[in-house]
């Protein structure tokens, strides 16, 4: 256990029933000495305990989970860390993890749903993975939703950032792509957030357009 760490994440709000206080890192050496299995990855997640859900996202087989089954551990996802552990370290496994991406947008009951979902699009970007092409619709459109809303809805700062972190790496994919997502976030935003946001992602696809241009050469 590492007290420090632990009394850190309770001051943050992370009210688990234990909690070891083990880095990433460490965690993962952990999953490494055991063989995945489908009802021990259940067992470990059930537990009220950070550590015990984030092994249970390593450890779960991906072709052994359902995309009805995913969707029930979302729903029951408490933290912000153990949405993102879910969604890079299981999801982007699952098989049509698009379609899965897309219907984790439609829900909009469970809290931490929608960040999840575009989650799960940046890491489908970020292995470059095969997505179709409605599917890839949606993501816009919903992205959209999200940084543009327009019928006064107050959004989540998760799902804003996870939005921002999809489009990202779905820009990263050619300038094509990067001038959709600053269309999307366009300059004339109503909000300093809004214009933020689009300021970070012009940047970033300047950089990495200018990494991609040097590394080619």
């Amino acid at each position: 256990m590492n007290g420090i760490i632990a009394n850190s994440m309770r001051e943050k709000g992370m009210n688990y029933k234990l909690i070891f206080g083990v880095p990433l890192p460490e965690i993962k050496q952990i999953a490494a000495l055991h063989t995945p299995d489908a009802d021990l990855a259940r067992a470990l997640w059930q537990e009220d305990v950070r550590e015990m859900k984030i092994l249970a996202t390593l450890l779960f087989p991906p072709e052994a989970m359902t995309h009805d089954e995913a969707r029930r551990w979302v729903a029951e996802i408490p933290y912000p860390e153990i949405a993102e552990q879910l969604a890079n370290n299981l999801l982007p496994l699952l098989g049509k993890a698009d379609a899965l991406a897309v219907s984790l947008l439609a829900d909009a009951e469970s809290p931490f749903s929608r960040t999840v979902g575009f989650l799960l699009w940046a890491q489908l970007y970020k292995r470059k993975k095969e997505v179709n092409p409605a599917s890839q619709e949606v993501f816009l459109s919903e992205s959209f939703c999200t940084l543009q809303p327009e019928d006064g809805r107050e959004i989540p700062w998760s799902e804003k950032r996870a939005a921002v972190q999809a489009l990202r790496f779905f820009g990263r994919l050619s300038s094509v792509h990067a001038n959709e997502v600053l269309e999307i976030v366009h300059p004339e935003s109503p909000t300093a957030e809004q214009q933020e946001f689009y300021e970070e992602l012009k940047f970033e696809f300047e950089e990495w357009d200018k990494d991609s241009s040097e590394s080619r050469s």
